[in-house]
């Protein structure tokens, strides 16, 4: 295929993004209906639709979930990014409430990353799996915070799920998160089972 068509689309979708263009979506689905479209184009997309002055949050998850389908029919696949971005784009840092839909939609990306990292534990960085934990855990203590006790069981947990992944880090991480769990954070702001 000749790549001019793809190069063609991508100026138009930056353009239209940085003049916060109503018809960008159709730029989206003009490259989602080319043959074979590379899962870089639709990287390239969704860091255009956020790049300032753009903002397009929908339009960039909907070119990752592309791609992350994408990089999962790949032999060599490289799904970290698209999966930090999600999470990253879906629940950011910093914030002191947490919506239910935003988790269930987290929840369901986090899930795919142990997937993806079960089946390939030696193709997913061991950094991005720590950034994982680390975020999950992050996300059950703030729900610890605001009350929500069988919420954040469940993210302490996930977090707790992606240890075993860890490689090297496993036995100070898994150390150190059992300390936090079966003490339940106290001085530590961690979670706790209620064992």
């Amino acid at each position: 295929m000749d790549p001019t068509d793809t190069l063609l689309l991508l100026y138009e979708f930056e353009a239209r993004a940085k003049l916060n263009d109503p018809e960008l979506e159709a730029v989206l689905e003009s490259v989602l209906e080319l043959d074979n479209v590379e899962t870089k184009v639709l990287e390239t997309i969704a860091a255009l639709a956020m790049e300032p002055p753009a903002h397009f949050p929908l339009l960039c998850k909907k070119a990752l979930r592309v791609a992350l389908s994408l990089h999962k029919k790949q032999p060599r696949a490289d799904p970290a990014k698209c999966v930090h971005s999600l999470i990253k784009l879906s629940l950011p840092s910093g914030v002191s409430e947490v919506e239910a839909h935003a988790l269930e939609e987290v929840w369901g990306y986090y899930e795919e990353a142990l997937a993806i990292i079960a089946a390939a534990p030696d193709d997913f960085p061991e950094m991005e799996t720590l950034w994982l934990l680390t975020r999950a855990w992050n996300t059950g203590v703030l729900l610890y915070s605001l009350a929500q006790f069988p919420e954040a069981e469940k993210w302490c947990g996930l977090a707790m799920g992606f240890i075993r992944h860890l490689g090297s880090l496993q036995e100070s991480y898994e150390t150190q998160v059992q300390a936090w769990w079966w003490w339940g954070g106290a001085d530590l702001g961690g979670c706790s089972s209620g064992a």
